[in-house]
């Protein structure tokens, strides 16, 4: 079964950046594919890698050399290694043919540093040279589960992940980039605000806010979804544990021993225990998330 959905993890939306390319942000990058470990028994296969769970993934994409990590775009530079010569930068250009490419380009006019907030206005780019305006922060590109290249929120100084993927018109993985968002603590423990969701993060259990993917708020439990923060605080977005195919909303619960107290899973939905009728189901994550982490199902 193919059961965790990772493609999505912070932000679902539509930036232009650079040249005019519409870009959109799908929360982490993309899609594990995991065997059902459900009862625990160490059957789980891992498919390709999750930087959403720490794993970095194979490099390559673009030809621009230089440690190239970029997902699916080509092009005559590589956007992380900005490897364009003095007064250019390395971005996103839009083709004659409709396509889109990294090509070499005029550096930004922004002023805007690294983790600090920033607004997209039309084609401007308010960020100094090599950074984009992604989730209302100037963020660094990097390649994807290595966080050692970003650096901090200000003034919040929250830790930087490279744990978002940049897409190009709705096609295949770009690139990524740092993101700087809120920590918090799931099953309601450390709550994000309203309009989020904590999300786990990696097998430590690293957890951060990320909004949810609609204007609408998070979708409810056994809801159709695509991405991690399609769904409502406290669950994710996974393959049918109950059978059936597609990806659904289901709640997370969690399975001692493990951080917190044992006494949470008589909690309600979302707060460690499970809905009526169904039960906690330890997964195995393949060393990707902890396992204390497991799924409700009937």
């Amino acid at each position: 079964m193919n059961l965790l959905h990772r493609r999505g993890w912070l932000l679902i939306g539509t930036a232009t950046l650079f040249a005019g390319g519409l870009l959109g942000v799908a929360c982490g990058p993309n899609k594990p594919n995991f065997d059902g470990g459900v009862d625990g028994s160490g059957d789980s296969t891992t498919g390709n890698d999750s930087g959403q769970d720490g794993a970095k993934p194979d490099g390559g994409g673009g030809d621009g050399g230089g440690g190239s990590c970029e997902a699916g775009l080509g092009g005559s530079c590589d956007i992380v290694a900005q490897n364009c010569g003095t007064g250019k930068e390395c971005g996103v250009v839009k083709l004659a043919d409709g396509g889109y490419d990294l090509e070499c380009i005029t550096n930004s006019t922004g002023s805007i540093k690294e983790g600090y907030a920033c607004t997209q206005s039309g084609n401007s780019n308010p960020c100094v040279a090599g950074l984009e305006c992604i989730a209302a922060r100037c963020s660094k590109h990097c390649c994807l589960g290595d966080d050692s290249v970003c650096g901090q929120s200000h003034p919040e100084n929250n830790a930087g992940h490279c744990d978002l993927t940049v897409t190009v018109n709705g096609n295949d993985p770009a690139y990524s980039v740092c993101t700087y968002a809120t920590s918090c603590t799931p099953f309601g423990i450390q709550p994000c605000s309203a309009s989020q969701a904590c999300l786990v993060k990696d097998s430590n259990g690293t957890s951060s806010c990320s909004d949810y993917a609609s204007a609408d708020g998070g979708l409810p439990e056994k809801a159709t979804c695509q991405y991690a923060n399609d769904c409502k605080d406290g669950m994710g977005c996974y393959g049918n544990l109950d059978g059936g195919s597609g990806f659904l909303c289901q709640w997370n619960c969690y399975v001692p021993p493990g951080p917190f107290d044992a006494g949470i899973t008589s909690a309600g939905a979302g707060k460690g225990g499970c809905p009526t009728g169904e039960s906690c189901k330890p997964i195995n994550w393949s060393g990707t998330l902890p396992t204390w982490l497991g799924i409700c199902g009937k």
